[in-house]
């Protein structure tokens, strides 16, 4: 499965060419999130991750078809099956290359919604309402709002990246997303080390 891991990520460009034929709403999301909230590129970045509603599941399928699209669950490269609509749980993350033989390209990630309001897939409890789920750039391009795409980081303290992430962010949130983070991170993880800091 050496092969599997190869990884040649589309630019930011490409992927915004690739996403505008979508139909849907899509952010970038991961640590491309901060540096686009920054308007600065901080570290390297291994891949590129794109966010987009578990709703709008099909007319991801639609875009990619003809592409070699796995779902990544549990270690394994799954394919996903045209037409194989997939409800919540286990399975929100896909790899994408253009040929079965190259490298992936593109990571997408299924966000939970309800109506308006975007749910955090591990706590429900843990809201937003769409508009501020995500936000556009200076350059226009769509990504994740940083004290979500922190929160998602907030589990993996060990890779070096996440930390970061949240130390380059942090002197740059509004007091709003302070606040938010703040309160997430007491519902899901009560005694995070960031929870002080954003105080």
């Amino acid at each position: 499965m050496a092969d599997t891991l190869d990884w040649s990520p589309l630019s930011l460009q490409a992927t915004e060419t690739l996403m505008s034929r979508l139909g849907a709403p899509w952010w970038i999301g991961g640590g491309w999130a901060i540096d686009l909230f920054l308007g600065k590129r901080t570290r390297t970045h291994a891949d590129v991750d794109v966010a987009l509603l578990r709703k709008d599941q099909d007319k991801l399928q639609a875009l990619l078809k003809g592409w070699d699209v796995r779902i990544a669950m549990n270690g394994q490269l799954i394919p996903w099956k045209t037409g194989d609509w997939l409800e919540g749980g286990e399975r929100w993350q896909f790899w994408a290359r253009r040929r079965p033989e190259g490298p992936w390209e593109v990571e997408f990630l299924l966000e939970e919604s309800l109506g308006d309001r975007w749910l955090y897939r591990r706590d429900p409890s843990v809201a937003l309402p769409l508009a501020r789920f995500g936000r556009t750039n200076q350059d226009g391009l769509p990504c994740v709002a940083p004290e979500v795409a922190l929160l998602y980081k907030s589990n993996r303290l060990t890779e070096a990246r996440n930390a970061a992430d949240f130390e380059s962010a942090l002197p740059h949130l509004t007091q709003a997303a302070r606040d938010w983070l703040r309160a997430a991170l007491s519902i899901v993880q009560p005694g995070h080390p960031w929870i002080s800091r954003l105080a």
